[in-house]
């Protein structure tokens, strides 16, 4: 879908670091460093989203909850989504965050580390999903 930043990350016209892909979904750090996982073809919202599509989507949470508990050594992992404006959704294609919590951490979100050197050593920790 023109304009839509995920898209076009998904096209390889935008950067992210990717760290999983299949025919149906792909796994990028978002801009904050914690991983999203955004279905490979444009769904506007949840409501939008099929039953199989879904079930792939949770199927990939539960393998990245995993690896993100065991590769950030993180106290808890917190997920989150949002549908529609009045939610908070600022990105109109489907997308599920899977932020990394330690204890003390306001609402299980934690902003990690932007700086590169950072950046690749969060996706080298996760590269094994």
């Amino acid at each position: 879908m023109d304009g839509c930043i995920f898209c076009q990350i998904i096209a390889r016209e935008a950067p992210a670091p990717i760290l999983a892909e299949n025919e149906q979904i792909i796994v990028f750090l978002s801009l904050e460093r914690h991983p999203l996982i955004v279905p490979k073809r444009h769904v506007r919202d949840i409501y939008a989203l099929s039953d199989d599509l879904g079930a792939a989507i949770m199927r990939e949470a539960i393998r990245l909850a995993r690896a993100v508990k065991a590769g950030l050594r993180c106290d808890g992992v917190y997920l989150a989504q949002a549908n529609e404006p009045a939610a908070g959704q600022d990105v109109f294609h489907f997308h599920l965050h899977i932020y990394p919590s330690w204890h003390g951490d306001r609402y299980g979100i934690h902003h990690l580390d932007a700086a590169p050197e950072v950046q690749a050593r969060i996706a080298a920790a996760l590269r094994p999903i």
